[in-house]
C-alpha cells in the first residue's frame, strides 16, 4: 500500500514537473537569454544529480563496442536538435501550443513505425490518430486557416522539428534501452550532448549576460527536476503501479502547461486551441489504453 501511494505521488510530481517545464523555459527567455544557451547550461545542471545517482548505484560508464557512435547520434537528435528546435520555437509560440504539439509525438511515431515495419494500423487506432492530427491542425492554424508568414506559425513549425528529432531519437535509442539502464542512458547522453551543443551555442555567446535569481532558479528547476529527477520518479511509478496508469497520465502534461501558462504567463487560449487540446489528449489517451491492452493480452 505504501509503495503504491509513493508511486502515485512520484507519478504526479513527474507529470507536474514536465507540464510546467515549457513555462519555465518561457520565463528564462523573457529575460532575453539566448534559447540554445538555456538548453546548453541546462545539461550542466542536470549532470549533477545524474552523476550523484550513478555514484550511489555504482554504475560505470563502460559501453559495449560500437555503441558510442549510437549514443552520440541519439544525444544529437534527442537532446541537442530537440532543444535547439524547441527552445527557439518557444521564442515565437506559446508554452501551451508547444506542449500540445509535443504531446502528439506518439501519434507520429506510430505512423512512421507502421510504414517502416509495414504493420497495419487498426481502425480504432487510426481514428485516434486522425483525431490527434486534427488537434495538431487546430493548434498550428489561426481561426481555421494557416498563415505561413506569421511568426507563431514559424514557432509551431520549429516545435514540429523538435518532434521529428525526438522520433528519430526514439528509434535510435530503441536497441540501447535493452542493454543499458535508463539512468545510464540519460547520463551518458547528457554528457555527450555538451560538446555537441557547442557549434549551436557559439553564435549566441555575444548575447550572454548575467541572469537574474529568478532565471537561475528556473534553470536549476529545468536541469535538476525536468531533465533528471522526473525520469527517476516516473520509472519508480511504473515499477510501483504498472505501465497503464503512468502511460495514460503523461497525456495530462499539456493540460498542466495550459493551466500554468495561463496563471504565470497570462497566455490566452482560443476556442480552436481548446478543441485541439481536447482532440490530442483524448486521442492519445485512448491510443495509450489500446496499446497497453494489446500488450497485456
Amino acid at each position: 500500500m505504501k509503495r503504491r501511494v509513493l508511486g502515485l505521488l512520484f507519478l504526479f510530481l513527474a507529470v507536474f514537473v514536465w507540464g510546467i517545464s515549457f513555462v519555465s523555459t518561457k520565463v528564462i527567455l523573457a529575460e532575453e537569454i539566448p534559447p540554445v544557451s538555456i538548453a546548453f547550461f541546462r545539461q550542466f545542471v542536470a549532470l549533477v544529480p545524474l552523476l550523484l545517482c550513478m555514484g550511489i548505484r555504482k554504475e560505470g560508464f563502460r559501453l559495449e563496442k560500437g555503441d558510442l557512435k549510437l549514443f552520440a547520434l541519439a544525444s544529437f537528435f534527442g537532446i541537442v536538435l530537440y532543444f535547439v528546435f524547441e527552445n527557439t520555437g518557444l521564442t515565437m509560440t506559446t508554452a501551451s501550443n508547444a506542449s500540445m504539439l509535443v504531446a502528439a509525438i506518439p501519434v507520429f511515431t506510430l505512423i512512421i513505425e507502421s510504414i517502416i515495419t509495414r504493420k497495419p494500423i487498426s481502425k480504432a487506432a487510426l481514428g485516434c490518430i486522425l483525431a490527434s492530427l486534427a488537434g495538431v491542425y487546430c493548434i498550428i492554424s489561426e481561426n481555421g486557416t494557416i498563415d505561413l508568414s506569421g511568426s507563431t506559425f514559424l514557432g509551431n513549425l520549429l516545435i514540429l522539428g523538435a518532434m521529428a528529432s525526438w522520433i528519430i531519437y526514439t528509434f535510435l535509442s530503441n536497441g540501447l534501452g535493452e542493454r543499458y539502464s535508463s539512468l545510464k542512458l540519460t547520463t551518458v547522453q547528457t554528457l555527450l550532448s555538451i560538446p555537441l551543443f557547442v557549434p549551436f551555442t557559439v553564435p549566441e555567446v555575444s548575447a550572454w549576460k548575467v541572469p537574474s535569481v529568478t532565471a537561475l532558479l528556473h534553470l536549476v528547476f529545468l536541469g535538476v527536476f525536468c531533465s533528471a529527477l522526473a525520469y527517476v520518479f516516473f520509472l519508480y511509478s511504473i515499477q510501483a503501479l504498472g505501465p497503464v496508469l503512468p502511460s495514460a497520465a503523461l497525456n495530462l502534461i499539456p493540460v498542466i502547461t495550459i493551466i500554468t501558462g495561463r496563471i504565470v504567463l497570462s497566455e490566452d487560449l482560443t476556442w480552436l486551441q481548446a478543441v485541439g487540446a481536447a482532440l490530442i489528449v483524448g486521442g492519445l489517451t485512448l491510443l495509450s489504453l489500446m496499446k497497453l491492452k494489446e500488450r497485456t493480452q
